[in-house]
């Protein structure tokens, strides 16, 4: 048994798993979305050991033959559950949602079957036939083909459900400290690339040449171990999440009808609430809480903001409170005040957010803004 190069990033992306999964389960409390992701990176530490049950020579001793590693299947229903707690405020695995877990349990069985009715064959050889007899190659090369197809249904039903939260969040919640799960997307989009290099590596391990096979599957087993050290390092430090449900309100704002006289006479009184009662000051807006000062429904609001002013709910209040700091920036009576008190009297509660969202749309930083614009020597705002 020698290690080389490919053995420690693997070993290592198994470790960042575990380490991750120590660190998540020790949170308290630990909620739904915790319990999820640790079975994610489990699982995904249990993909790496079988190029390591090769690489290490484990393969060829008697005792690790046909180790019991029937999971390709579980990663998908796991991932695509874990993603649904995220966006899903309050969400719980009930009912038939158990059923998603059916095929990697058969999967499973088979292969802790095969494993403990070959452990006591006395050779190698004879193990191999055996399972050839038993038909182990063409069960496993059927997994291989579902753990793909199952890859890119589960992968479009996450990005969907990341979509209709994202959606829903820039609609109703002007509270720029809660998670828009952009990281969650880069995710989908890593797991989407390791699906297409299976898919790949499945395809040319079938076909009549397949050149340098080795060195492919080395390839998918490193880009496995950034995807661990990836998502690890992103779910502990996951954000909350809003208390309402995404899905009711999107149906609300689809199935709304308005006349144009409702529109424009609910867009001037969003702009009166904004520019003359200043109600983006509040940080914890919401679109209820705004269309309830208003005295109006909430998808009549949002329909007008995104039919008449071309914006969504949170980034219409954040560009108000944008602006308020522009002014308080270049106000050389506030000089003293700190840019987080600034942003905090803007109505932002977030030092980071505030950062991101005022870079975002004026281009500059706080500071570089100052330096920019102020037509006098304005002390540097600290």
């Amino acid at each position: 048994m020698a290690f080389n190069w490919f053995d420690l990033i693997v070993l290592f992306g198994i470790l960042q798993g575990l380490v991750c999964a120590v660190l998540l389960a020790r949170k308290k409390p630990v909620d739904i979305s915790q319990k999820l992701l640790i079975a994610v990176l489990l699982v995904f530490c249990l993909l790496s050991f079988k190029i390591e049950l090769h690489t290490l020579g484990l393969w060829d001793t008697l005792t690790f033959r046909y180790f019991p590693l029937g999971i390709d299947l579980l990663i998908q229903p796991l991932l695509y559950f874990y993603v649904a707690s995220l966006t899903q405020p309050g969400f719980k695995l009930k009912g038939n949602q158990w059923l998603h877990f059916i095929p990697p349990f058969f999967f499973l069985v088979h292969s802790l079957l095969m494993y403990f009715i070959l452990l006591p064959v006395g050779t190698i050889g004879l193990k191999d036939a055996i399972a050839d007899q038993l038909y182990y190659n063409a069960i496993k090369n059927f997994e291989d083909i579902l753990s793909v197809v199952s890859a890119f249904i589960y992968g479009y039903l996450c990005l969907r459900s990341v979509n209709r939260y994202q959606k829903w969040l820039h609609q109703t919640v002007s509270d720029s400290s809660y998670a828009t799960l952009d990281w969650l997307k880069r995710f989908l989009l890593l797991t989407g690339i390791l699906g297409l290099i299976l898919f790949i590596n499945i395809s040319l391990d079938n076909s009549s040449s397949t050149p340098n096979q080795f060195f492919r599957w080395q390839f998918f087993y490193i880009y496995l171990a950034v995807v661990i050290y990836y998502i690890g390092m992103r779910g502990l430090t996951a954000k909350p999440l809003p208390t309402q449900e995404p899905q009711k309100f999107e149906l609300t704002i689809l199935t709304a009808k308005y006349t144009d006289d409702e529109l424009s006479t609910a867009t001037l009184a969003i702009i009166k609430a904004l520019e003359e009662n200043h109600i983006f000051l509040d940080s914890e807006l919401t679109l209820q809480k705004f269309a309830s000062w208003l005295q109006l429904s909430p998808a009549l609001v949002s329909t007008a903001i995104n039919k008449n002013l071309s914006k969504s709910f949170r980034t219409l209040v954040n560009a108000y409170r944008v602006e308020t700091v522009k002014l308080k920036l270049l106000d050389p009576q506030l000089a003293h005040l700190s840019l987080l008190g600034i942003a905090l009297e803007a109505g932002f509660n977030s030092e980071a957010s505030f950062y991101r969202i005022f870079r975002s749309t004026t281009g500059y930083s706080p500071k570089g803004y100052i330096k920019a614009f102020s037509s006098s020597q304005t002390p540097a705002i600290h």
